[in-house]
């Protein structure tokens, strides 16, 4: 999966799920480690911020979505158009914020 969709999947997780996190003590752990690439990738997604070359941000962004798939069970060079097709995708029970 190329890199802008990856920040357009990871961006809207945030930009939509954030708040609704609150309750379930293992997204929130994920939202708080992931509290710059989330962002930021949202960020990338929307044209508020350009990537450098060789920045270290690519590799921030990279290992939050593999985390992201690694925790709802999808491949991680699956392709998702969006953020409802990368949890489609998932075996796992869809992101609710009362687990």
């Amino acid at each position: 999966m190329d890199f802008s969709t990856k920040c357009s999947v990871l961006g809207d997780l945030w930009a939509y799920y954030r708040e609704d996190i609150q309750s379930s003590e293992a997204w929130l752990d994920f939202f708080k480690y992931n509290d710059v690439a989330l962002p930021l990738s949202y960020c990338i997604d929307r044209g508020y911020a350009v990537m450098v070359e060789d920045s270290e941000a690519f590799s921030f962004i990279d290992e939050t979505w593999e985390m992201f798939c690694e925790y709802i069970n999808i491949p991680e060079d699956g392709e998702y158009a969006d953020i409802s097709a990368a949890f489609n995708a998932s075996d796992q029970p869809p992101l609710n914020p009362e687990d």
